[in-house]
């Protein structure tokens, strides 16, 4: 596997002049609706999928279920058109090598994957998207969503009835990540007694006010 990605990363080096993107040019009617895409799978891009092996690692089951028949020699070139081109009667199609790795028993997609990668700008976790229609193949891609912070969570006890809006305690936030919200501790506080620096807890409100209220 090891010579096999290496020989990859050289072919690629070798053949980035090539032009990878082709452009493509419709006769009215022939452009596509989006409702007329069958999909076919997604996958998260990993690390080593936008690192600088230059290659995707097909899921076994997808690649044989959905991409056409390797050639004897172990690969073959695959034609995908952009699927984020516009609807004005033109877009690009993106030519990659499509290889069969024996000694991983992988699919993968080498030549041309690069500068895919590059030019829209993908990284570890956003997700690839791979449909058709007919005989014509489209790839597609979005960008993870980033964590985005708010003060006010919903949340609901087994036994509380409907979910309801609960505001968290002084000094805590809350992050939502990839649509689960995640609440953060506030910082620790502290005061100074006969000379020594005393942590109090995390609670909030009135159980932390009330334990500074007994030392004093």
């Amino acid at each position: 596997m090891i010579m096999e990605e290496a020989t990859a990363q050289e072919r690629s080096h070798e053949e980035e002049e090539e032009d990878d993107l082709v452009d493509v040019h419709y006769q009215q009617g022939e452009a596509v609706g989006e409702g007329e895409l069958e999909h076919l799978f997604d996958k998260v891009v990993t690390p080593s999928d936008v690192g600088k092996l230059n290659r995707l690692v097909v899921p076994k089951q997808h690649a044989e279920r959905h991409f056409p028949p390797m050639a004897a020699a172990g690969m073959t070139e695959l034609c995908f058109e952009d699927a984020a081109a516009g609807a004005a009667g033109r877009t690009a199609a993106w030519r990659f090598r499509y290889s069969y790795w024996g000694s991983s028993q992988s699919y993968v997609i080498t030549r041309g994957w690069s500068r895919f990668v590059r030019e829209k700008r993908l990284s570890a976790g956003d997700t690839i998207s791979f449909t058709r229609s007919g005989g014509r193949y489209f790839i597609g891609y979005r960008h993870r969503q980033p964590c985005r912070r708010h003060d006010i969570v919903f949340g609901s006890d087994a036994d509380a009835g409907p979910a309801q809006p609960r505001l968290f305690g002084r000094g805590t936030s809350t992050m939502i990540c990839h649509g689960e919200a995640v609440a953060e501790s506030p910082p620790p506080r502290s005061f100074r007694l006969f000379g020594v620096n005393v942590e109090c807890g995390t609670g909030a409100g009135e159980d932390d006010e009330e334990g500074g209220q007994g030392l004093g």
